[in-house]
């Protein structure tokens, strides 16, 4: 059986507030590994009187998110109707105007990492259910 060792890129559309409005993006769902590894960058330690006090930027860490998640885009305008190349200063641009509408974009590609989990198990169970002569539902 081949089973998926790495994540795929996927395109996916966002819809807007506007009737008819959306864009495409192209993501990159992050692993709970991918999530902790920004979070260690998105750590800061300080030492007061001999002692070590971390805290997270979780600005850094969001912005972080973003760069990483989303690796192009198709339909993302500025104000004058003028499309916008999907950089890094955009991407944190567009999130500090919009910041709801890049929220869906991160909880859809978060989505797709969740299904991509529950579809691993599944065929997993399925295999052992197989090896083990036994019959399963599904």
């Amino acid at each position: 059986m081949k089973l998926r060792t790495r994540r795929v890129e996927e395109w996916i559309i966002v819809e807007g507030d506007n009737p008819g409005e959306s864009a495409e993006f192209l993501v990159h769902p992050q692993t709970p590994k991918d999530i902790a590894v920004l979070l260690e960058k998105s750590k800061k330690s300080e030492w007061e009187k001999g002692q070590r006090f971390t805290d997270h930027n979780f600005y850094k860490f969001k912005i972080s998110k973003i760069f990483e998640t989303i690796k192009d885009w198709k339909g993302v305008e500025n104000e004058d109707g003028v499309a916008l190349p999907c950089t890094n200063a955009n991407k944190e641009a567009v999130y500090l105007a919009n910041p709801e509408f890049i929220d869906k974009v991160l909880e859809k590609a978060d989505n797709l990492y969740k299904e991509l989990k529950d579809d691993l198990e599944k065929e997993s169970k399925n295999l052992q259910s197989v090896q083990l002569g036994m019959e399963t539902d599904t």
